[in-house]
């Protein structure tokens, strides 16, 4: 996939081959007459772990695939590793597949914001162009695009109890997640083809590649935009062997990092905070002050229990006999366990009656993990039958931010959570944890259980909650709003998605959401590439050559 330029210089030049790096590449790559570079810090993806769907449990936190962000101390004194990914496709191969896309009235807030342009017309009609999914096409979603949609399956014992039992709490079965905006339970919609992961690269990078004005290179980091006066005129790279690259952009820069690595990325070229740049030692160019603020994620809690009477996934894993057993049955069928991501069922509803909308997001499998082996760290199955929920609040409103330290890329960057330092949040997160133990007690699935094993029965109390849910909780990997689109003058992005203050510059990630969509990042952020690709083609065929 990767190729050596054979020249500094290109139209487009493109950082991050993630969900939008990929769609961007793609899309923009179509005219012949357009060159494009797409710049990688992590290797290719070649490796076949990266097409088993629960390869990630391999691939997540190994530093060959997986760049981690390390948080301040919590009030315990622990650090969390927030991963993302640093390979071709980025968070897309290592990630859990989850293709929940979120619903109408998230959309149509960007609009409401002063964001002209950005609604639900606008992303639903991007989602049906980039899906196929296994259900058809129809009003509400796509058949014909590249990226394949499945529903996980088939059918598991476990899975059925546990959404009879959202059935009984008043939450209703539907068959495909995305299909409905209201409250709904699922089994999981992953984008996967016939069991095997579907990338952003696997979907719109590899097909591109055969066009010869892309140009892609890998374990290439960007260390700086190259900047004349306030135009970007290009990218200064660290490459493999240490040595400095520097490519060129006649056209734009278009920054997709994601919202971990797009904020550093401008910070070090001097567009930030001049406070933040000031302290790393980096002179100010581009006054932002927006920059790496607004950092917000999905913080959670999981709950594990111990079954009976059902069997689950853990008789399939709980040696590697079995599992071994359980991937040779994979080749073959490419179905069951291995062939859906992190989790089997997910389900959106509300955990506050009062809400206007549903308000929490979880997800279910009937599978364990309590135990760690101390020779490798890793979390080990269960041998007795078991399930993980996660429920995770929607709608956060803490706000957290990420800086850099320094001017240079081995700088530690300052990644401040801020995970539940808001009333709202504190009190959302115990009406949270004590709806998913209501309906996990429902029939028929509460006669399953055994044991909660994790938060255990002890965490009770509404401060006992929130202590566990700061120190203890379960970060969703969904962190954007670094480098917010927003219409005022200090917001980083306008519409067009152009950071304000440069020329030549655009950021084009989850970094720009303003706040959590009502699903997962994986779609949406592939969704606002496609859109943003459109909106710089329209901007490109009316402009002068």
């Amino acid at each position: 996939m990767a190729r050596a330029p054979k020249t500094s210089t290109f139209d487009y030049v493109i950082v991050g081959a993630g969900a939008a790096g990929c769609v961007l590449a793609n899309r923009l790559s179509e005219d012949a007459r357009t060159s494009v570079l797409l710049i990688e810090a992590g290797p290719g993806d070649g490796h076949l772990m990266h097409l088993v769907p629960k390869g990630f449990y391999f691939t997540l936190t190994n530093p060959k695939y997986s760049k981690t962000f390390a948080t301040v101390e919590f009030p315990d004194g622990h650090v969390e590793q927030l991963p993302r990914g640093k390979v071709i496709g980025g968070s897309t191969t290592i990630n859990g597949m989850v293709w929940n896309r979120g619903w109408a009235d998230y959309y149509d807030g960007w609009e409401k914001a002063g964001n002209t342009g950005w609604n639900w017309p606008r992303f639903l009609d991007a989602f049906k162009k980039i899906e196929r999914h296994q259900l058809g096409g129809n009003e509400v979603r796509g058949g014909g695009g590249a990226v394949d949609i499945e529903v996980a399956g088939p059918p598991e014992e476990t899975c059925d109890a546990m959404i009879a039992s959202f059935g009984a709490a008043g939450v209703p079965f539907e068959t495909d997640m995305n299909g409905s905006g209201g409250e709904r339970v699922s089994y999981v919609a992953s984008n996967t083809r016939k069991g095997t992961r579907m990338s952003a690269a696997r979907a719109y990078l590899r097909p591109a590649c055969r066009r010869k004005n892309l140009t892609v290179v890998t374990e290439t980091e960007a260390e700086r935009l190259v900047l004349d006066g306030i135009r970007v005129i290009g990218v200064r790279c660290r490459t493999k062997d240490g040595n400095t690259a520097t490519y060129s952009a006649t056209r734009e820069v278009l920054v997709c990092g994601g919202a971990f690595d797009s904020p550093l990325l401008l910070e070090r070229s001097g567009i930030g905070k001049p406070e933040v740049l000031e302290k790393a030692g980096v002179p100010c160019v581009v006054p932002s002050p927006k920059v790496g603020e607004n950092f917000k994620e999905h913080r959670g809690i999981l709950l594990q229990y111990r079954l009976t009477g059902v069997k689950g996934f853990n008789a399939e894993a709980a040696s590697t006999p079995r599992y071994l057993w359980t991937g040779f049955k994979y080749l073959f069928s490419r179905s069951g366990m291995i062939a859906h991501g992190g989790y089997a069922v997910s389900a959106i509803y509300k955990s506050d009656p009062a809400s206007e909308h549903p308000d929490t997001q979880c997800f279910f499998t009937p599978f364990s993990t309590s135990a760690v082996n101390p020779m490798t760290g890793r979390m080990v199955v269960d041998k007795l039958p078991g399930a993980k929920f996660v429920a995770l609040p929607m709608y956060p409103t803490s706000q957290g931010a990420l800086h850099i330290t320094g001017p240079g890329l081995d700088d530690v960057p300052r990644l401040e959570p801020n995970f539940l330092s808001t009333e709202n949040d504190r009190r959302m997160l115990v009406k949270v944890l004590r709806k998913a133990r209501e309906i996990v007690a429902a029939e028929p699935f509460g006669k399953h259980i055994v044991e909660e094993l994790q938060p255990g029965p002890q965490v009770a109390g509404d401060d006992e909650i929130v202590e566990y849910g700061i120190n203890k909780g379960n970060a969703g990997a969904h962190g954007l709003g670094t480098c917010a689109m927003g219409p005022n003058g200090d917001d980083v992005v306008d519409a067009s998605l152009k950071v304000r203050g440069t020329q030549g510059l655009r950021v084009i990630d989850a970094s720009v959401f303003r706040d959590q969509p009502s699903g997962n990042n994986n779609a949406p952020t592939m969704a606002l590439a496609w859109i943003g690709a459109d909106i710089i083609l329209a901007e490109r065929d009316s402009a002068p050559r």
